[in-house]
């Protein structure tokens, strides 16, 4: 897990994080930054949330249950055993593409969802890229848990004092997450890393 605290959330980021050459995947939010990556999974609680404060707008109501149900199908699909083959992820991928598809020009008839069914729209092809990469969450809720506690300690420090600072901070902010998602005692690891590195054998 790579921690990194930039002024800015353009897709400099990205290639200073990545590299010159991108080819892992992302789970995003739709940030415009984030189509450099040759991979992308939309994130469902994004789209969730946008369709549902339209909820009181007409159609709006409807076109939340039907993405709710759709969201909830998508997880029962890939919570089944056992294993589902490639080509079935790959042909129910194809079916839930042109129906998301189908459900933006339907609902493109109500001027006040405009918003939310753009939304969708420029997701189209990546609502269900998941299907075909097994492991792959459909959120990122994953990401969005993790940085939470940097915008937590943002807001309490207000700001990083020096550059440096704000570097050290990432970079044993990723440490920490690292061992977190591996589900390694912090205590112990920082004892035992420090023992290693001070020579207090």
């Amino acid at each position: 897990m790579v921690v990194v605290i930039r002024p800015s959330r353009g897709e400099n980021v990205l290639w200073e994080t990545f590299g010159e050459v991108i080819n892992c995947a992302g789970v995003t939010d739709g940030w415009r930054a984030y189509c450099i990556f040759p991979v992308l999974q939309r994130c469902w609680a994004h789209l969730i949330r946008e369709v549902d404060a339209f909820i009181n707008k007409p159609g709006g109501k409807e076109l939340s249950e039907i993405i709710h149900e759709k969201y909830r199908a998508l997880k029962d699909f890939l919570g089944k055993g056992p294993p589902i083959s490639m080509e079935e992820r790959k042909r129910q991928k194809e079916v839930w593409d042109r129906k998301m598809a189908e459900l933006a020009e339907r609902f493109s008839k109500f001027k006040e969802l405009k918003k939310p069914i753009t939304y969708i729209r420029n997701g189209l092809g990546d609502w269900y890229t998941c299907l075909l990469y097994p492991g792959m969450e459909p959120t990122n809720n994953l990401s969005e848990q993790v940085i939470r506690e940097h915008l937590l300690m943002r807001k309490i420090i207000g700001a990083f004092r020096s550059q440096n600072g704000a570097e050290r901070y990432q970079y044993i902010a990723s440490v920490f997450a690292t061992w977190r998602l591996q589900g390694k005692d912090l205590y112990s690891e920082l004892k035992k890393m420090l023992i290693n590195e001070l020579c207090l054998r």
